[in-house]
């Protein structure tokens, strides 16, 4: 073997090993993106898909324990979705009280309007599992929403 071509073959070798660490940098850079933190919450605009206000419309035709009228979902707020086995929807909305008395009127989005001006900012956690088609509503809260407050 020539000293030129032993020469030759470590600089190909140096280029081959460059070129990797370059593309395994670029791989396992691309896995620890936005989802680096499987399990972790991660924020959503509200608005980007109709199937968090239809959650929402769920989550409020649910409940009816020690309540005369539904609650009616004014405006999404904030959505944070949690990929676990299935997915964790954790949604705020503004929320007044509706026309549809519970026992009498069955809730659904179009009919179960606000009557009031909003008085509750609510937050509810479903968990949906679509591959065995169930939603599950985990919590639900809210909480007095005032007057000179922004809907």
């Amino acid at each position: 073997m020539r000293t030129g071509d032993s020469e030759g073959m470590a600089a190909v070798k140096q280029a081959c090993l460059l070129l990797l660490s370059m593309w395994a940098a670029v791989f396992l850079n691309a896995g620890y993106g936005r989802s680096a933190f499987v399990g972790g919450w991660q924020e959503q605009k509200p608005y980007k898909d109709p199937k968090y206000l239809q959650l929402a419309h769920y989550a409020v035709s649910t409940q009816t324990e020690n309540r005369k009228v539904y609650d009616a979902v004014v405006r999404l707020v904030s959505v944070y979705t949690q990929v676990v086995a299935g997915v964790n929807y954790n949604i705020t909305f503004t929320a007044a009280n509706s026309n549809c008395v519970i026992g009498k009127d069955m809730y659904t989005a179009k009919k179960c309007n606000p009557a009031g001006p909003v008085n509750k900012l609510c937050s509810t956690v479903l968990y949906v599992v679509p591959w065995m088609n169930t939603t599950q509503v985990t919590s639900y809260t809210c909480s007095p929403y005032g007057r000179g407050k922004t809907q």
